[in-house]
């Protein structure tokens, strides 16, 4: 068995409600880092935008390998981001 394939057998509606609890966490962050106006406060949109290509995912819009490389790609912009503005 390959790691992790036990994840296979759950939900995909687990999977859902996850990424849409992550998304309002990355809003949550949004919120918490404009009200306190750092500068890197917009970069959390690209948390955002990795959760929404998950629940593509799994709407059967993207491919996984999509979804991943589209989520890799965003968060290494936003860590970019971050340390540029921090």
């Amino acid at each position: 068995m390959v790691f992790g394939e036990f994840l296979d057998t759950l939900p995909t509606m687990m999977f859902v409600i996850v990424h849409v609890i992550l998304l309002l966490v990355g809003l949550w962050a949004i919120k918490k880092t404009s009200k306190r106006k750092l500068k890197y406060a917009k970069a959390f949109w690209l948390y955002v935008l990795v959760h929404v290509g998950f629940l593509s995912v799994f709407g059967d819009f993207l491919t996984l390998r999509m979804g991943v490389f589209i989520e890799q790609v965003l968060m290494l912009v936003m860590v970019l981001w971050i340390v540029n503005k921090a």
